[in-house]
């Protein structure tokens, strides 16, 4: 399983009652993600780009984490 499909299962079953899942380098240790926050938050946003998906990947000026929500 790829690095966007573990954070998208990983949002699946921690979202909010808004679709939001935060993600930190704690999480993505959790999920065996051995790259760093920020290169792992592009990784994912460009994937979910190119999938066409309905989510958006936000890091609203946090430096320590970022969120995958969904986007209707």
């Amino acid at each position: 399983m790829g690095i966007t499909d573990r954070i998208l299962a990983d949002h699946a079953s921690r979202k909010d009652h808004d679709g939001v899942a935060w993600f930190t380098a704690a999480d993505l240790a959790r999920l065996g993600i051995q790259d760093a926050l920020f290169t792992v938050m592009q990784t994912v946003q460009h994937t979910l780009k190119l999938r066409r998906a309905r989510h958006v990947v936000e890091s609203h000026g946090c430096t320590d984490r970022w969120s995958v929500q969904d986007a209707g």
